[in-house]
């Protein structure tokens, strides 16, 4: 019998055109219940940014207040699991900005890079029992890209509660 219940929540396409720190996803919990990212996927769509760019991945905790809008839940794995009780945003009233860095990962800015990382079991990164829009609320993963060329992102988030 399974321990938890495994959810996906996706990102969908984000653009991505900034040499600043951008926000792609969020995943916010609630005051009652902790959750776990067990694994994280990126994709690079087709960008023209030259050959030489890259990309940095950083999921982390945020350094401040942040608010989540148009929150959406997960899709579960089992088709017999409960809703998810995590939050997916990729839209902010108040965006998150890095705080403490729990990975990062840097791909090449070409089309179609892409990374997996899935942690051996007992290494997966927890998202704190707090609400959306209070402080250190959600993991986030934020990116930066090299030259300023549109990039669309791929991003996966998958959640154990």
């Amino acid at each position: 019998m399974a321990i938890s219940d495994v959810y996906t929540f996706r990102s969908g396409s984000v653009a991505v055109a900034s040499l600043s720190a951008t926000p792609v996803m969020s995943v916010y919990g609630t005051a009652a219940k902790r959750s776990w990212i067990q694994g994280v996927r990126v994709k690079l769509g087709v960008t023209t940014a030259a050959a030489g760019n890259d990309v940095l991945f950083q999921l982390c905790r945020p350094s401040a207040t942040n608010t989540g809008t148009g929150l959406a839940s997960g899709v579960a794995s089992d088709f017999s699991a409960p809703a998810s009780i995590s939050q997916l945003a990729v839209a902010w009233s108040t965006a998150p900005a890095v705080g403490l860095v729990l990975a990062e990962w840097v791909l090449p800015q070409t089309t179609g890079s892409m990374w997996e990382e899935f942690p051996p079991s007992g290494d997966e990164w927890g998202i704190p029992a707090i609400l959306n829009a209070n402080a250190n609320a959600g993991v986030h993963l934020i990116v930066t890209c090299s030259v300023a060329t549109s990039t669309p992102i791929f991003a996966d988030f998958i959640v154990s509660e």
